[in-house]
């Protein structure tokens, strides 16, 4: 192959056709809508002003080196739904070098009951489609259900910001994309690997909080519970668990639910205490202050094991006995089954 470049004032470097300019400008820019997190630009939602139709906001969007912009709303309309399951259409910019312009369309997707949204053309040179929206189409009428946001937006150099996970297309290993979940406001750094794709780089800002679950229930008791990300499968958690119910439960192993679910197939070990001296040494037949373990073996909860429980002799044994007024610790690092490993 012989040698080339441009762009310059002369020569062969003069020459910049579309199909140069596109393999000039991908190396650094990719694809999205400009703008920030919260931005409605190129935003898809249900038509006001006619039946069936879905309208995109006015915006800016950077395809695969080309620019497609429009100052007002574009309406779109739905083909018409007369199956008995519902379909997943996409809206998408459809960037056409050939023919030297960018619209707006909608790719019909395939009824069923599950049904899966259309795949995209994405060629250099040709037709490159670039996702806007996934619109539900209810089954037996030309209406919208549901709309799932999948833009990816750009500004200036920041990590692009995506509206649902795995969402930057082409993505190569190294990329990195900043998603806030709609659902827990949870902010997370996305990074994108040849091992495992797109995963949780890091957890950002303060730590999420939930509430974790005994497996047995007494009577009331308090439970607070906070975990961060801090890596691509790693997991903090530290959990409190304070037993108000003004009396002492004796059971079985009782255990405690994880914010998510922790990889199968190998044992995993949190640090775990029970503080127990509100009534003083022997209350609930447990010493002022237990130490252990918490296991887990896969799933969604994790079981503590206190090496002092009954005689010190005995060693260590499943928690069974929760102290009125006792509080439960348990806090740690654990592998989460955040790409579906199971038990391999």
């Amino acid at each position: 192959m012989a040698e080339t470049s441009w762009p310059f004032d002369k020569g062969d470097g003069q020459r910049v056709d579309p199909a140069r300019w596109q393999s000039l400008t991908t190396v650094a820019a990719p694809s999205g809508v400009v703008g920030r997190w919260g931005d409605a630009a190129l935003s898809v939602s249900v038509s006001p002003s006619r039946a069936g139709a879905v309208d995109v906001a006015p915006g800016k969007a950077w395809v695969r080196g080309f620019i497609y912009q429009t100052d007002q709303p574009v309406t779109l309309p739905l083909s018409t739904q007369t199956e008995p399951n519902p379909r997943v259409d996409l809206v998408v910019i459809e960037l056409d070098i050939p023919n030297s312009t960018a619209s707006l369309r909608i790719l019909k997707g395939q009824p069923a009951a599950v049904p899966m949204p259309p795949g995209v053309r994405q060629i250099d040179g040709g037709l490159w489609q670039y996702p806007l929206a996934q619109v539900t189409v209810r089954r037996g009428q030309t209406a919208v259900d549901t709309i799932r946001d999948v833009r990816t937006l750009l500004d200036a150099g920041r990590p692009p910001a995506v509206t649902a996970t795995n969402i930057p297309t082409n993505p190569t290993p190294g990329d990195l994309a900043y998603y806030k979940s709609p659902d827990s406001g949870a902010e997370e750094l996305h990074m994108y690997a040849s091992r495992g794709g797109w995963s949780i780089a890091a957890s950002l800002g303060k730590a999420m909080s939930y509430t974790p679950q005994l497996n047995y229930d007494a009577g009331s008791y308090s439970a607070k519970g906070q975990y961060q990300w801090l890596s691509s499968n790693s997991m903090f958690v530290s959990i409190n668990l304070r037993n108000t119910s003004g009396k002492t439960w004796k059971t079985d192993a009782l255990n405690v639910t994880l914010p998510t679910k922790s990889r199968g197939g190998m044992w995993q070990v949190l640090t775990c205490a029970l503080m127990n001296n509100e009534h003083g040494d022997g209350n609930g037949g447990m010493p002022n202050y237990v130490i252990g373990s918490a296991y887990t073996y896969g799933g969604s909860s994790v079981q503590p094991v206190f090496q002092t429980t009954g005689a010190p002799m005995n060693g260590g044994d499943w928690w069974q006995s929760f102290p009125v007024d006792s509080t439960l610790i348990i806090t740690g690092v654990y592998v989460a089954d955040y790409f579906r490993e199971g038990n391999a």
